[in-house]
């Protein structure tokens, strides 16, 4: 059997971060309170009074909301890792094929034809450069303008100016 403190226990960490959520979305604690109150079907005072621990009923219906709201934030959270994930993986792929382009193209493949998995692997995208070159140092020739420590990422990484 479960007991009400149990269950207060449980549910107060969800509804901790609904609130710090809807804060930092807000910018106002007491306006947090009200907006995920009315999202859970409770008003602002009673979230305020359940996140400082003191008594009062929790009825069915908003524990079950909570859970909801809760499972919600949880998976817009998790999609959007996925994307930012994705995002990244085709980042990768952009930047293997564009530092594949720049090596000969006997040192790419044994046989010397370009590899197949070089390319952008996605249909329907325009062709164009994965990378944009910075503009050479002062005594830097243009066939030193590949090198990898020219690139504005590498720059910045590595807090050169």
């Amino acid at each position: 059997m479960v007991t009400a403190t149990q269950v207060q226990d449980s549910v107060l960490p969800k509804l901790t971060a609904l609130v710090r959520l809807a804060q930092s979305g807000t910018g106002s604690k007491m306006i947090a309170y009200d907006a995920v109150g009315r999202r859970i079907g409770a008003s602002g005072s009673w979230v305020r009074k359940f996140l400082g621990r003191q008594p009062v009923a929790l009825d069915g219906h908003v524990l079950l909301n909570i859970g909801t709201a809760y499972a919600r934030l949880c998976s817009s959270i998790e999609a959007a890792a996925d994307a930012a994930e994705a995002s990244n993986a085709l980042l990768r792929e952009e930047l293997n094929a564009a530092l594949q382009a720049d090596r000969p193209a006997d040192a790419r493949t044994p046989g010397g034809a370009p590899a197949a998995g070089a390319a952008s692997r996605r249909p329907g995208r325009p062709s164009a450069p994965a990378l944009v070159r910075a503009l050479p140092a002062q005594g830097v020739s243009p066939a030193g303008a590949a090198d990898l420590t020219d690139l504005p990422l590498w720059r910045v990484a590595n807090e050169e100016e």
